[in-house]
């Protein structure tokens, strides 16, 4: 008898989550809060796991349309967003945020740069791709595989001297990028002291 009750109890833990979930599509409304998160068509999979953890956060989709979200809202959002979609670049937050980590390094972005760079993220060659993204902009000099490294080495090559130091400093000891760092991007051939801004401003 017990075992049975313990089967029934099975069957309708099944059922409810089943029916939790749903195979209903999206509303309108679950449709134009996606819109607003993503950029791009997901596939009924990620759009089920994006509904299902906004609702975990106690976040409805008339929120997210209305834009009435707090920042620390926006954030779990972002998270939530972030696990159920394979292509980060089409987030549109997570897009924002990479555009201003790269402001923040000196190195303005355009959308679609920050795109491409994101999605070459995931290369086998990672410095490569994002070289591939930035064209022109990116400096000639080819020091590694190291994409963060890369985009200070750009920086310093266009005068930012902050940029320069913090090259010298987090770049491995010994590495062209650590001399490239040193010498203010071979505008102190022997070398910043105490630091390229310091010496160059």
């Amino acid at each position: 008898m017990a075992r049975r009750c313990l089967t029934i109890a099975v069957i309708i833990a099944i059922g409810l989550v089943g029916s939790a979930c749903g195979d209903d599509p999206p509303t309108a409304e679950e449709l134009a809060a996606i819109d607003t998160l993503v950029e791009t068509e997901l596939t009924i999979d990620e759009q089920r796991c994006i509904l299902d953890g906004i609702t975990r956060l106690g976040i409805t989709a008339a929120q997210i349309v209305a834009g009435e979200l707090t920042a620390d809202q926006d954030g779990e959002v972002l998270s939530a967003t972030l696990e159920c979609v394979e292509d980060l670049a089409t987030v549109e937050s997570f897009v924002d945020s990479f555009i201003a980590g790269a402001a923040e390094e000196g190195t303005e972005l355009t959308r679609d740069e920050a795109r491409c760079a994101i999605r070459a993220l995931d290369a086998d060659e990672p410095g490569d791709a994002i070289r591939a993204c930035l064209g022109e902009r990116v400096v000639d000099i080819t020091f590694g595989d190291d994409p963060v490294l890369d985009l200070l080495v750009e920086q310093c090559r266009r005068g930012n001297n902050q940029a320069c130091d913090e090259l010298h400093a987090t770049s491995p000891i010994g590495s062209e990028y650590e001399t490239y760092g040193r010498t203010c991007g071979g505008r102190a051939p022997a070398g910043a002291s105490p630091s390229c801004f310091d010496l160059l401003g």
